[in-house]
């Protein structure tokens, strides 16, 4: 692929952003150590990675729960880009009796991640969203499989971070680095480490894998989908992401034709 994937957002998440553009770059030779020092520069690389423009788009959550039964939940996103910073919009649909939600994920390179967010009860007007600390982020948005915290890469802001080559070169035929992002602090059911394959060549995540506290249990998983050539360049299509703990499913799929 010689031109970029674009989407709102960065997820990638785990990811590893929940819905998020990555632009395909010309290939590049980017070589970090392996260990904290390259772990360092490559989550610095991507935390700075801002979208070249302002981007919108609607798009589908469809949920999947352990009964096997299907929720489609309506989801428009917005990406708005400063010289200093980019927010990231999200705002899903009522709907299946549960009030709309609106997120608002500001990103600033090195600084800390902010986080705005609403929920409306059934039936009710969608209120101002709200500070929410990071530690506080680990909230589903839409009752999807997508957490706040996964929507904002929030894992790559942690302080200890690692390329780890023993972890192998190539994912889905592509040769990636392997970040290893670690929580030293993680909240009750949430992530203690996350494990994120990137592609060599644009620089974005393409799978990655979440685990709890102890490190060992995964319990998410992410994967980007398949894409289709839009006006001469190549769209994102889907991501997925599975839910181990919940033993459920989401699949975010994007309407092109909108964009």
């Amino acid at each position: 692929m010689s031109r970029g994937i674009s989407a709102c957002g960065r997820l990638a998440l785990v990811l590893l952003a929940l819905a998020w553009p990555q632009q395909f770059l010309s290939a590049q030779e980017n070589i970090y150590p392996e260990g904290a020092e390259g772990g360092q520069q490559l989550a610095a690389k991507l935390r700075a990675n801002q979208p070249a423009e302002d981007s919108h788009w609607d798009g589908t959550l469809q949920i999947t729960g352990h009964n096997h039964k299907m929720i489609s939940v309506p989801v428009v996103c917005t990406t708005l880009t400063t010289v200093s910073n980019w927010t990231v919009t999200y705002v899903t649909t009522e709907t299946n009796g549960a009030g709309a939600e609106k997120l608002v994920v500001i990103h600033a390179g090195e600084a800390p991640n902010q986080y705005l967010y609403a929920q409306a009860a059934a039936g009710a007007a969608l209120g101002e969203p709200k500070p929410v600390s990071a530690a506080d982020a680990d909230v589903a948005l839409g009752g999807s499989d997508f957490w706040l915290s996964d929507l904002g890469f929030e894992f790559y802001h942690w302080p200890e971070q690692r390329v780890r080559k023993d972890l192998g070169s190539v994912r889905r035929s592509r040769g990636v680095h392997v970040l290893e992002s670690v929580n030293p602090h993680p909240t009750p059911g949430g992530y203690g480490r996350v494990v994120t394959f990137i592609d060599k060549e644009s620089e974005a995540p393409i799978e990655a894998s979440a685990y709890a506290a102890d490190g060992k249990t995964k319990l998410k998983e992410f994967s980007l989908g398949s894409v289709t050539k839009i006006n001469g360049h190549y769209e994102l299509k889907d991501m997925e992401i599975s839910n181990r703990k919940a033993g459920s499913h989401t699949t975010l799929l994007f309407d092109l034709k909108t964009k």
